[in-house]
Order: C-alpha cells, then sequence, then structure tokens
C-alpha cells in the first residue's frame, strides 16, 4: 500500500481542498494568516508521506508526530480566522472536524 491509498492521506487532501478554498475569500490584508495555513496544511501531508516511507518506527513517528502538530496548527488557523471573521462557521467547524479526525487517526497510524 502506498501513502495515497490510506484514509488520512485522503483526509489532508480534503482538508487542503478547503483550505485552498477559503484562502481565495479573503481579503488581501490576511496575506499573512494565508501564508501560515498554506504551510500548514501542507505540512501535514508532506511529513505523513515522508514518515510513511521511512524504514524505522522511530523515523515514522517523528514524522506523525510533526503532521499531528501540523494539523493541530491548522485547527488554530482556524479559529483565528473565524474570530477575524474570515472564516464563516460552516467551514469552521468542517474544518475543525477534519483536523480532529487527522489527528485521532495520525495517533493510531504510528502505533
Amino acid at each position: 500500500m502506498q501513502y495515497d491509498d490510506t484514509n488520512i492521506y485522503q483526509r489532508c487532501m480534503e482538508l487542503i481542498d478547503l483550505a485552498s478554498r477559503l484562502m481565495k475569500s479573503w481579503p488581501p490584508g490576511y496575506a499573512f494568516l494565508s501564508d501560515q495555513l498554506k504551510r500548514a496544511v501542507s505540512s501535514i501531508a508532506l511529513n505523513f508521506a515522508e514518515g510513511y516511507g521511512r524504514q524505522t518506527k522511530r523515523e515514522q513517528r517523528r514524522y506523525f508526530v510533526m503532521a499531528r502538530g501540523s494539523a493541530s496548527e491548522v485547527a488554530a488557523i482556524l479559529d483565528v480566522g473565524f474570530r477575524f471573521g474570515i472564516v464563516e462557521q460552516d467551514d469552521h467547524e468542517k474544518g475543525r472536524d477534519i483536523c480532529d479526525h487527522l489527528a485521532r487517526m495520525l495517533t493510531k497510524f504510528r502505533r
């Protein structure tokens, strides 16, 4: 099985799609938050893929922990965006749900 066949990776792509749609709608004054979201959401998928390709469990865990941390960062960015009024409640809830689900899956996957 390849990393892109996993539920984790598919959920990462779902979150990237949501983030991409959100960032396109943000006013120019929020470029700093858009850049942060772009890096954090990408980091989840990239660290998962890199960890998946590592040889030892210890190496894998390291990358999965980083991916989980990035999921928490994305959730926090969504919170900030919601408070700034640039993320709608439905998108905020959907994004947070995906982040929480990814965090749980990454925790189980690293064991």
